[in-house]
C-alpha cells in the first residue's frame, strides 16, 4: 500500500497494527518519515496523524527537514534549519568525497556506505534529541524543530535486536557443539 503523506501512513498502520500486532510479543511498530512540507501544509492533520500514532503505540523515527539529514548526521551535526535539495545534497556529497566513500546520488541506497559511520550519527542525532519519551511533537514536527530527526531510536532498537540475536545463536552454536 502506497501511502503519500505522513497522515496516510500512521492510519494505514495503525489498522494494520490492530490486525497483526498483539502486545504480549514484545513486537514494536515504526512509521519512518521525513517532513518536508507535510506539517506546514496541515499542521492540524498532521499533529492529529502523530497522536494517532502515539494513542496506538506506533512509534516514529522522523527527520526535520528531509531524509538526508540522517545520511549528514553520519558526518556532523548541523546546527542550523537545514533545506532540501542542492544544498543539503552539497554538504552530503563533501562529506562522502572527504570518507572516501565515492559519489551521493539522492535516493541511492547507503546503508551499506554508511554503516561503518553510525555511532557517529546516533551520537549527533542524540546532541540534537536525547530522549524519545521526552519529545515535543508539535515544536519538533515545526520549523523549530529543524534540524531533528529521531530515527536514531529505531536504529538503536535494530541494533539491540541483532545483539540479542547474535547472542543466542552464539550460545545456540556453543550448545550444538557440546552435543
Amino acid at each position: 500500500h502506497i501511502c503519500w503523506t505522513p497522515q496516510e501512513l500512521i492510519d494505514h498502520v495503525a489498522k494494520w497494527k490492530i490486525l497483526n500486532i498483539f502486545k504480549a510479543d514484545g513486537d514494536q511498530v515504526w512509521c519512518v518519515f521525513d517532513i518536508d512540507d507535510f506539517y506546514s501544509n496541515d499542521k492540524d492533520a498532521f499533529m492529529a496523524a502523530i497522536r494517532n500514532a502515539l494513542k496506538n503505540n506506533i512509534k516514529i523515527a522522523y527527520a526535520n527537514e528531509c531524509f538526508e539529514l540522517w545520511i549528514l548526521l553520519h558526518f556532523q551535526k548541523p546546527t542550523t534549519a537545514l533545506s532540501r535539495g542542492k544544498d543539503i545534497e552539497r554538504r552530503i556529497q563533501k562529506a562522502f568525497k572527504k570518507h572516501n566513500l565515492g559519489e551521493f546520488v539522492k535516493n541511492q541506497k547507503v546503508f551499506g556506505v554508511l554503516r561503518q559511520h553510525q555511532k557517529e550519527a546516533i551520537k549527533n542525532a542524540k546532541n540534537i534529541l536525547p530522549n524519545y519519551k521526552a519529545i515535543d511533537w508539535e515544536n519538533k514536527m515545526s520549523d523549530k524543530g529543524n534540524p531533528s530527526a529521531s530515527i536514531h531510536f529505531l536504529v538503536d532498537e535494530i541494533n539491540q535486536l541483532i545483539s540479542g540475536l547474535s547472542a543466542c545463536g552464539h550460545a545456540q552454536a556453543g550448545n550444538n557443539d557440546k552435543n
